[in-house]
């Protein structure tokens, strides 16, 4: 159960099973999750700093273990993000804090980082702050050397590609069993491509971005389902105002589950 102070912003309950994996993106109503070939801050821009959305953020993020995002997405961000519950959203961070405690949680989620080719600024200040950066043998060691003390930085592959499966066995061999992906768009393929994802919750912006070659991204980018999408089951729906917050879960219910 949510804080009576969360509960309230929320306009109700929400809970999320212990080992979940979900995502949280925002899209506008043309479906573009990511903007400049996934170089600009998309979700803000997107979302147009929507307080309700930022709100869900930080509420996602304090259920999870970890935060789990590819290199681009830090790199959009410009250096100065944190990929914490009250970073997002300060005016709840006691509700925020209050929740992790009641669900025996570390202070903050913990950030993992995906990123084949190593391409890290160690003046961010999340990596400043302590992340966890999961990246091939070739680009482990040029990072250990690089990347500030708070950071630990795990070889998970011999060659350039990262395999799920690895991604996943990091995170439980560190006891980080809730996870929160906030993409971007190639990670979140790859996850729903293997069938990681248990649910999504998207924000939906009154907004049309419009679409230039290969400039805007989908929520998915570089994997292709052809004639067999992947269905999704829509579980809630909220609104603010002219944006709406839709949950749905990507796996089919349990038998004998609603």
């Amino acid at each position: 159960m949510l804080p009576q102070g969360l509960g309230r912003l929320y306009g109700g309950g929400l809970a999320i099973n212990d080992g979940s994996v979900y995502a949280n993106f925002v899209s506008s109503i043309d479906g573009v999750a990511a903007i400049e070939a996934g170089e600009a801050p998309s979700g803000g821009i997107i979302s147009g700093r929507n307080q309700g959305d930022r709100f869900v953020m930080g509420l996602l993020r304090a259920f999870a273990d970890a935060v789990l995002v590819g290199a681009g997405t830090v790199r959009a961000e410009g250096g100065r993000a944190l990929w914490t519950p009250e970073f997002i959203f300060p005016a709840a961070a006691d509700g925020y804090r209050e929740l992790r405690r009641a669900l025996k949680r570390a202070s903050t989620p913990r950030l993992v980082i995906v990123t084949a080719r190593g391409g890290l600024n160690p003046n961010d200040r999340a990596l400043e702050v302590g992340a966890f950066v999961l990246t091939t043998e070739a680009a482990a060691a040029r990072l250990r050397n690089t990347l500030p003390s708070a950071t630990e930085v795990r070889a998970i592959a011999t060659g350039n590609r990262i395999e799920v499966d690895a991604i996943f066995d990091a995170l439980r061999s560190d006891g980080l069993q809730t996870i929160l992906t906030e993409g971007g768009p190639h990670l979140f393929g790859q996850l729903v491509m293997a069938d990681r994802i248990d649910e999504l919750f998207l924000t939906v912006s009154p907004a049309l971005a419009g679409r230039r070659g290969d400039q805007s991204f989908g929520l998915v980018q570089g994997v292709d389902f052809g004639r067999s999408p992947k269905p999704g089951r829509l579980l809630s729906v909220r609104r603010q105002e002219s944006h709406l917050f839709l949950r749905y879960a990507l796996k089919p219910a349990s038998p004998g589950g609603g």
